[in-house]
This record gives structure tokens, C-alpha cells and sequence, in this order.
């Protein structure tokens, strides 16, 4: 009994042990997420049938391009002092009424506002009084003009009456200038159609760029009202470093597009530069012109507003050519991926190292720096997109 005991108890521990040593087999799950991921060796990595397709890798090769040497600078919008008004109050007053708010259009002589001004009344009544007297002043002086041939003392009243009259004349003419001064016609004021309410114009056409008035506000000699820009000659302004200067002249076509924002650009070229250091910025202003005149009047055209700038430098010719997103930069360079196998299991792709050239309109000039096999498939859309997932390195 003793011995069939023994014997049981060697015969479990040997199961135990081959159970022990048996590697466990995967499961489907673990089995499924190996086959998903990457196979990297050096500069290939290769993508499983599904991912290629998830990615939607696009191939293609080199086009020749016309493509220019660039300077990327800062740019702002601006608009001359020439071309900005800063309608202001003429005289005291009152603001009785407001026609303009931000953004809205103004003709040249336009109404912005209405002022309101009691003691304009006193100017009306002085010329008005100075007129009906100069009726009496000159018939004092015609009768004493016929009477002074033959009477001493004649004479003598005729020199007052006709001093008294140049005078009246003298004021009237003062009077009236100052009247016309406040918008009143002296020809056709009478009694009847006295006015207290001045109309302040503005002497530019042009939009509103700011209010600084309020509805009912006093206002003094010389206080803003309102700015009238007119938006047709805003321009851009290019920051260009002093290191920079030698590479830029009168006359190079510029491209501007707004940061984050869509891909429209907006095609200019220079036309001068400033003769002094922005002492701010530690750069030359230098002034440009949109090519197309109506560009001045986009929506998304505002002053002040900072716009990325591109000088085209000189013109490089005709140059093999992909697509910007094509070209990807890790570890310091820039990369190219072809495509070198492809078959059931997945696509296995090449990277190669290259330099870049000139950009522009979305494709960027590209000198491999090794030989690319004959008619080789270059990824032109997923090149980030395969980087990212091979995560692959320059071999040492």
C-alpha cells in the first residue's frame, strides 16, 4: 500500500512539472495586435494591408515646377496718415445726433454728426442787425455826399456817415465769413430760418475705423468725433532683419497669407524701403503693394492686422518638385519615403534623406541624398502618417 502510494504521489509531481514547462499558447486578442503593428528595421517600415488602406497612402514622383528662393518675414497691415481722417468737433457744441458706427461707409462730405450750438444764434442776430443798419448808415451817407459841395458842416457829417457805413460793410463781411464758417449761407438768412445745429462732414470717403464720441456728449474745439479710413490704400509692411537687406529690392514679388488661417494668398510686390531701424522691432520697414487692387478690400483685410510674408529672392527655374506634405523633418533633416514592397501582408516603405529647395504654391523643390531605384513610388500623401507609425531611425 505504502509503495502504490509513492508511486502516485511521483506520478502527479512529474505531470506538474511538464505543465510547468509548457509555454502558454497567445490568445486570438494578443495574436491580432502583433499582426497590426509596424515592422521596423533601420530606414524601411513596413505597414499591415489594413493600416495602408486606413491611412489612404497616395504615390506618385517628381514635377517639375517653376520655383523661386524665398525670405520669410513678419508682415503688417497699414494705412498712411494720407489716407486716415480724424473728423473732430470745429467749434464747442453738443452732439444731438450720430449717423455713423463702426465699420459703416462714409462719402466724402458725408454727415457723421449733428452739434448742437445755442450761441450760434447770437452770430445770426449780429448779422442780421448789422444789415438793416447798413440800410440807414448808406442812405446817411448818400445824403450828406449831396449836401457837402456847398456846406462846411456837411462835409464833416458826410466823413462820419461814410466812415460809419465802411464799417458796417467791414463787419458784414466778417460776420458772413464766420457764418459760412458754421455752414449758413448769409445770402439766405432772414429771421425765420435762424439755426442752432451744425453738421459735422467728413473730408474723406472711406469707412469708420473708430467712434470716440458719444450721443449727447460736450465736446470741445479740435475733439475726435470719429476716424474715417479709406481701406483702399492699406498695404502691407514687411519686417526685414538688417542681415537681410542686401537680398531684398524694389520691385520682388511678395505672397501673403494670414497665420491659421486658410490657404488664400494675396500676391504683392515691393515698393520701397525705409531708410531707418524700427528701433522695436530691430528691423527695416519695408512697404508694399497688393498686386490686385481689390485685395486692399477683403473682409479679413484690417489695420494692424499681421499677415506671414514670402519674398521671392530670384527665380530658380524649373525644379523637380512634391508636395510639401510629402517632405517630413525629424532629427534635425528632411525625409522621403517610396514605396519598396508591396503585397498581401502589407506595404514596406524606404526613407530616405533629402534637401529641400525653393516652396511655393504648396510644392517644395527636393534633392534626394541618395539614388532612388528607376520609377520609384514616392509617397506624396501619408508620409507623416507612415513616420509616425514606424517611428523608424538612420541606421548607425
Amino acid at each position: 500500500m505504502n509503495r502504490i502510494k509513492y508511486s502516485s504521489i511521483l506520478l502527479a509531481l512529474a505531470l506538474f512539472t511538464l505543465a510547468c514547462g509548457k509555454k502558454a499558447e497567445p490568445s486570438s486578442e494578443s495574436t491580432e495586435v502583433a499582426a497590426a503593428a509596424p515592422e521596423m528595421s533601420g530606414n524601411t517600415v513596413t505597414l499591415s494591408a489594413q493600416q495602408a488602406e486606413q491611412a489612404a497612402i497616395q504615390t506618385g514622383t517628381f514635377t517639375l515646377r517653376p520655383l523661386s528662393d524665398y525670405l520669410d518675414v513678419n508682415a503688417e497691415l497699414v494705412l498712411g496718415k494720407e489716407n486716415t481722417a480724424q473728423v473732430s468737433a470745429f467749434t464747442e457744441g453738443i452732439i444731438s445726433e450720430l449717423r455713423i458706427r463702426n465699420n459703416s461707409s462714409v462719402a466724402k462730405g458725408g454727415v457723421v454728426a449733428v452739434l448742437r450750438k445755442p450761441d450760434l444764434l447770437d452770430l445770426q442776430q449780429q448779422y442780421l442787425e448789422n444789415k438793416d443798419r447798413m440800410v440807414f448808415l448808406e442812405t446817411e451817407y448818400q445824403r450828406y455826399k449831396a449836401l457837402k459841395e456847398n456846406d462846411a458842416t456837411a462835409t464833416k457829417n458826410f466823413q462820419k456817415a461814410e466812415a460809419d457805413w465802411r464799417a458796417a460793410q467791414t463787419s458784414a463781411k466778417l460776420l458772413a465769413a464766420k457764418l459760412r464758417q458754421y455752414q449758413i449761407d448769409p445770402a439766405k438768412l432772414t429771421a425765420d430760418n435762424l439755426r442752432t445745429e451744425l453738421l459735422i462732414t467728413s473730408p474723406v470717403a472711406g469707412v469708420v475705423t473708430r467712434v470716440d464720441a458719444s450721443l449727447g456728449q460736450a465736446l470741445n474745439l479740435g475733439e475726435p468725433i470719429c476716424e474715417v479710413s479709406n481701406l483702399a490704400y492699406l498695404h502691407p509692411v514687411l519686417y526685414v532683419f538688417e542681415k537681410n537687406l542686401n537680398q531684398v529690392k524694389a520691385g520682388q514679388k511678395v505672397q501673403l497669407k494670414f497665420p491659421g488661417g486658410n490657404e488664400q494668398v494675396f500676391n504683392a510686390h515691393i515698393d520701397y524701403l525705409e531708410r531707418s531701424v524700427d528701433a522695436e522691432r530691430k528691423t527695416v520697414r519695408v512697404h508694399a503693394r497688393f498686386d490686385n487692387a481689390s485685395a486692399a478690400g477683403n473682409q479679413q483685410m484690417a489695420k494692424g492686422g499681421f499677415l506671414n510674408a514670402r519674398i521671392a529672392l530670384a527665380d530658380a527655374g524649373m525644379l523637380p518638385a512634391l508636395p510639401e506634405e510629402a517632405v517630413i523633418q525629424e532629427q534635425g533633416g528632411y525625409f522621403i519615403f517610396y514605396q519598396e514592397k508591396k503585397d498581401a501582408a502589407g506595404v514596406t516603405f524606404h526613407r530616405v534623406p533629402v534637401k529641400r529647395g525653393p516652396a511655393n504654391d504648396g510644392f517644395v523643390a527636393v534633392e534626394p541624398l541618395e539614388t532612388l531605384p528607376q520609377g520609384a513610388a514616392i509617397v506624396l500623401k501619408g508620409a507623416y502618417y507612415v513616420s509616425a507609425n514606424g517611428g523608424v531611425s538612420a541606421e548607425e
